[in-house]
C-alpha cells in the first residue's frame, strides 16, 4: 500500500484555473502558454472550472490529478463531492435532505442525476472546448486507484467488492482515527464503551450527526477529500454481468459496519434516492 502522508502533496500543489466568462462566451486561463491554457499533465496539479451562479465563498468545481495504478493512468478527479451549491448552480434545483449550506455535499442523486450533471456540466464550457473537454463519473477502477488501493483481482466490481480487507481510506487502523472522516458515532461508541463510561452524543465523534461539508477533514495522500464517509458516491460501471445494479463506493456519515467502510466495498441499487447517495466528477481530457 502507497503512503498516507499529506503534507508534501497539499504543500506542493501547482494549480492553473479556468475561468468562464460566460456574457464573451469565452474560457480564459491562467498561467497560459503560446498554444493557450495548459491542463494538468502532473500529478497534484490541479484545475479549477467556473459554474456561473455559484455562491460567493463556495468551493469551486476542482479537479486534481491523482496517480494511476495497473491498467489506469494518472487523471483528474474532483478534490470534493459535489456540493449542494454547484448543484444548484448549475441544474437549478436542490433535492438534498440536509439544505446546511452550499458546501454541503448534494444528496439525494440516483445515479442518473449524477450523470445528467455530468452532461450539463460540458454544456458550460465555450464551443471551442466541448471537444476537448468532458465530464463523466469515474470508473470503479479509477475510484480505487484514487483511495489508494492496489490493483485488484477480479473481472468484476462485485468479484472485487470486499476482497481487500482491512484497508480503509484512511489506512490500516481500526476503529477510525478521530479526524478520519464523518462516519457513525456508533463506532466512537462501540471503541469507547468500558473504558470510561463517558456517553457518545451524536455529533461528538466527527463533529456532524448527518453529512458534514466537503472538506472539513485531511485529505488522502493524492489531495482528495472524503474518499470515506459523508455520502456514498456512484461511479460508472455495473455492479455484474446482469447489469440491474450500479455501484457506489466510501460508505457514508451514517455507516456503522467496518466490512461497507472498508475501501474495496461496492453496491447499491441503481434507482434509488436518498440522503446519503452523492457523487464526484472526472474530468476527461478527449485526445
Amino acid at each position: 500500500m502507497r503512503s498516507l502522508s499529506t503534507k508534501t502533496w497539499i504543500a506542493g500543489l501547482s494549480v492553473t484555473t479556468l475561468l468562464a466568462i460566460f456574457g464573451a462566451s469565452t474560457l480564459l486561463a491562467q498561467n497560459q502558454g503560446e498554444g493557450g491554457f495548459k491542463l494538468p499533465t502532473r500529478v497534484g496539479e490541479t484545475i479549477t472550472i467556473e459554474i456561473p451562479g455559484l455562491p460567493a465563498g463556495a468551493k469551486k468545481l476542482e479537479f486534481i490529478m491523482v496517480p494511476g495504478v495497473g491498467k489506469v493512468k494518472p487523471f483528474l478527479l474532483g478534490k470534493y463531492e459535489v456540493t449542494q451549491g454547484q448543484y444548484e448552480a448549475l441544474m437549478h434545483k436542490n433535492p438534498s435532505t440536509f439544505k446546511k449550506g452550499p458546501d454541503y455535499p448534494v444528496e439525494q442523486m440516483s445515479w442518473q442525476d449524477s450523470k445528467d450533471f455530468c452532461g450539463e456540466l460540458k454544456k458550460i464550457l465555450p464551443p471551442e472546448l466541448q471537444t476537448r473537454l468532458s465530464f463523466r463519473l469515474p470508473t470503479d477502477e479509477e475510484w480505487s486507484a484514487a483511495v489508494g488501493l492496489p490493483e485488484e483481482k477480479g473481472r468484476t466490481p462485485e468479484a472485487k467488492s470486499g476482497k481487500i480487507k482491512k484497508v480503509f481510506p484512511w489506512g490500516i487502523e481500526w476503529p477510525p482515527p478521530k479526524n478520519a472522516g464523518n462516519y457513525t458515532d456508533d463506532i466512537s461508541r462501540r471503541a469507547t464503551e468500558g473504558k470510561d463510561g463517558t456517553p457518545v452524543v451524536p455529533g461528538s465523534y466527527d463533529g456532524f450527526a448527518d453529512t458534514a461539508p466537503v472538506g472539513s477533514y485531511p485529505p488522502n495522500q493524492f489531495g482528495l477529500y472524503d474518499m470515506g464517509g459523508n455520502v456514498w458516491e456512484w461511479v460508472e460501471d455495473w455492479l455484474d454481468d446482469e447489469e440491474n445494479i450500479r455501484v457506489v463506493r466510501g460508505a457514508a456519515f451514517f455507516t456503522t459496519s467496518e466490512s461497507q467502510i472498508i475501501s474495496s466495498y461496492r453496491g447499491r441499487p441503481p434507482i434509488v434516492r436518498n440522503f446519503a447517495s452523492g457523487f464526484r466528477v472526472r474530468l476527461e481530457v478527449n485526445q
